[in-house]
């Protein structure tokens, strides 16, 4: 007999506005959280100093990757929904002592997002002010601006910003696209390079593979973006599955593409310089086409970074309402505005949080230096994350909806993504990276190891932080559920997963 599943209800004030976005906005949450354009704008400049002419092999082998990824979390969105995405999954498959280990690594690397996408704004915009403008403006001082105005639109509307989020992808893909087009017809700079499709043209061998792949995840992070906003999208179990799959095949081959119309655009002999480019796209720009689009590209630019903000800020804010809604942080952090809403304390609380760490990091390494070595941090951090639900995946589908379980589907599948991320993470790992990332491995490890300490402890104390996680806006089956240390079970009869 297939098991019966419903949604617990919040009462009271403290609760995200329903029924807001639609299918539409839960792909656009995704898309501008991923970002095309600023992967192929800042980001493809790192990947080719490490992959070389293979960078575009790399961004395929990348997006299978995360493509089986999003088909775990489909598999698990179709059957939860829920603004604590990743740690409630990993919570029901293996108890909340490990799921609160994943949530304070998960909120580790989600956190450095808004930092380091606030520093590349303040130090492109101030860069591109003086160059085009002769205007000179702080990266600091539009730091502050950028992290103060997409607060005040998340505070106001979720679906507001959805709205801009869906008009600036569409716009930034235009633009980039056209002169990608021109690229790839014209033959660039010395004809089509198919070798870049191969493995065996990387800057510094696999090893360099290995490290632009973290990248990668950079260039593909917030994909799952779209299930922080379960509880307030429109029938979740159908629209942020195909929110979650859609978002990286759409991406992942236009990623690809570009980082091939790029390699074509500088010539298989000159890919040196695009690690060197501030921006490699604005000089492809002014060669190909002139000065002025290039402008155009730098504008696109600007468009992707306040579109990537909003789409990081909203998911970051909705992530730490409801760790503070389920009692891992204070649970003043868990309220919403009774007008509107919205998380406004998180909202207050983490665009201070984000302004502190993008000033320090921006003051170390510079704006755009911060943006690629907190990436590489944060990128290096989700990786153990998008492991764990992958084996999370099974044990859930066994333990709790073993009528439906597929062996290829839950079991192959999942293992494929994972020894792509294993294999990432030791080709990155090996030879070790340079300065300043030389330091970033051990802080990582040194973070796990201080929650896993920190789970340990909580759960000899019998604390109520462990036994209250995820008892907040959940669903559970009618029987063989709840364990010790799981979730309370609330039936709704009739309502079957399969016809969900």
């Amino acid at each position: 007999m297939q098991e019966d599943i419903a949604e617990t209800e919040v009462t009271g004030h403290n609760e995200l506005k329903k029924n807001v976005l639609g299918l539409p906005s839960a792909l656009a949450m995704s898309l501008a959280f991923i970002s095309p354009t600023i992967g192929v704008i800042f980001i493809s400049a790192f990947i080719a100093g490490k992959a070389g002419v293979s960078s575009p092999f790399v961004f395929l082998l990348g997006t299978v990757g995360i493509s089986l990824m999003a088909l775990t979390l489909a598999q698990f969105t179709r059957r939860i929904t829920s603004a604590g995405t990743f740690y409630k999954f990993i919570t029901n498959s293996f108890g909340v002592g490990t799921g609160f280990v994943a949530a304070l690594v998960l909120l580790f690397s989600y956190t450095l997002q808004s930092p380091l996408n606030a520093d590349l704004f303040g130090g492109f915009v101030s860069n591109m002010l003086k160059a085009d403008l002769g205007i000179n403006v702080s990266w600091f001082v539009l730091v502050v601006f950028i992290v103060v105005a997409v607060g005040a639109l998340s505070w106001y509307s979720v679906h507001t910003s959805m709205k801009f989020d869906i008009a600036f992808v569409i716009a930034e893909v235009t633009i980039v696209g056209t002169l990608l087009l021109l690229i790839v017809f014209k033959g660039g700079a010395a004809g089509q390079v198919p070798t870049s499709f191969l493995p065996t043209h990387g800057a510094s061998g696999f090893g360099g593979l290995g490290e632009a792949f973290v990248f990668i995840v950079l260039a593909f992070f917030g994909f799952e973006s779209c299930s922080t906003v379960a509880e307030e999208c429109r029938n979740p179990r159908r629209n942020l599955p195909r929110a979650l799959v859609g978002s990286v095949v759409l991406t992942g081959l236009w990623f690809s593409f570009a980082m091939y119309a790029i390699i074509v655009g500088y010539g298989s002999k000159n890919v040196g310089l695009i690690s060197k480019a501030v921006s490699p796209l604005h000089d492809l720009a002014v060669q190909y086409i002139g000065s002025w689009y290039g402008t155009v590209i730098d504008l696109a630019a600007v468009s992707a970074m306040i579109a990537v903000l909003l789409a990081i800020h909203t998911a970051n804010f909705r992530i730490i309402y409801s760790l503070g809604r389920d009692g891992m942080l204070p649970k003043s952090l868990g309220r919403t505005h009774p007008k509107w809403k919205t998380p406004h304390i998180a909202i207050i609380v983490f665009s201070i949080f984000s302004l502190i760490v993008a000033t320090i990091a921006g003051a170390a390494w510079g704006p755009v230096g911060a943006f690629g070595d907190l990436g590489y941090l944060s990128s290096l951090g989700i990786l153990p994350i998008y492991i764990g639900a992958n084996v999370a995946l099974p044990y859930f589908m066994k333990r709790h909806f073993k009528s439906e379980f597929s062996f290829f589907l839950h079991v192959i599948l999942p293992a494929i993504s994972s020894l792509i991320f294993l294999v990432a993470i030791y080709l990155s790992l090996h030879p070790w990276p340079a300065s300043p990332e030389t330091f970033f491995p051990w802080i990582l490890l040194l973070w796990i190891l201080g929650a896993i300490a920190w789970a340990v402890y909580l759960k000899k104390k019998d604390s109520s932080m462990l036994t209250r996680l995820g008892m907040v806006m959940f669903m559970v089956p009618e029987s063989g559920f709840a364990e010790p240390d799981m979730l309370e079970i609330v039936v709704s009869a009739g309502d079957e997963v399969g016809h969900s």
